[in-house]
């Protein structure tokens, strides 16, 4: 049997894609109501002031990282987010999830939401077979779902590489294609922690959606990341509340690189 917890978050990644998710009246259970407008809203106006706001923050960004989960660097990333009071989506490995259970079990319990990243490193795009793209989608999937006992329903292409067949597999299998609209560019070797905080300040909009990676030198500069995007006036979350605040349905198979 599934727990509380896990029953409340599948709720809220999936209340993210319904048609449902700009009305503004709060679920009669109180966790649910950070996936709602209402609830949403609500922890603006009562924590904008104690997390550092000079004003009630207006402007809204999705932050998500690729390619986990990685172990101690897992562990980091979620300390300084809950140090921060933030949410995130990350979107996992398959094979990651297979061989590193903890920090995968870690994000879902800290309440992050979970993405589809595919099995492995390979391409998926182009003119990828699609059965080739299906086995290692539903490999990631099932692993996924062991964990929060529901199917994810946002995927990111292995190097952000699509092609007709892989939307026609996402579409297949309920997933919405979730892309990147600001890069920490985090996987060059050559760019620093100073500079990945710095390519996500400087490319920061509201309705855009924050690419990063497990990567120790990104976990090294995430509280920097948050706090400078605070004093820009963005309030930061995770992909299905980014929808949610923004009134948007997404529908399985379709790209968002952000949503406005």
């Amino acid at each position: 049997m599934k727990s509380k917890r896990q029953a409340v978050c599948v709720f809220a990644v999936i209340a993210a894609l319904s048609l449902t998710a700009c009305k503004s009246n709060a679920s009669s259970d109180e966790e649910n109501v950070e996936y709602t407008v209402t609830g949403i809203s609500a922890a603006i106006d009562e924590n904008w002031e104690s997390l550092g706001y000079a004003a009630r923050p207006t402007k809204y960004i999705a932050i998500s990282f690729d390619d986990g989960p990685a172990g101690a660097v897992t562990n980091s990333l979620l300390a300084t987010l809950e140090a921060k009071k933030v949410k995130a989506t990350f979107f996992l490995i398959g094979q990651n999830i297979h061989s590193r259970q903890a920090p995968a079990k870690a994000i879902f319990a800290a309440g992050h939401e979970l993405g589809n990243h595919s099995n492995g490193y390979d391409g998926l795009g182009g003119s990828t077979a699609e059965d080739t793209i299906r086995t290692s989608l539903e490999k990631a999937s099932a692993e996924i779902k062991e964990i929060t006992g529901a199917d994810p329903v946002f995927f990111r292409a292995p190097n952000v590489a699509y092609g007709t067949n892989l939307t026609k597999v996402c579409t297949e299998m309920g997933m919405s294609i979730i892309g990147v609209s600001v890069w920490s560019n985090d996987y060059q070797g050559a760019v620093t922690t100073e500079q990945l905080v710095q390519n996500v300040l400087t490319a920061a909009q509201d309705g855009g959606i924050i690419n990063c990676h497990e990567l120790q030198k990104t976990a090294d500069g995430l509280a920097a990341l948050i706090d400078g995007l605070r004093e820009k006036g963005f309030w930061i979350m995770s992909v299905g509340q980014l929808a949610v605040i923004k009134c948007k349905t997404l529908e399985a198979g379709k790209q968002y690189d952000s949503i406005k």
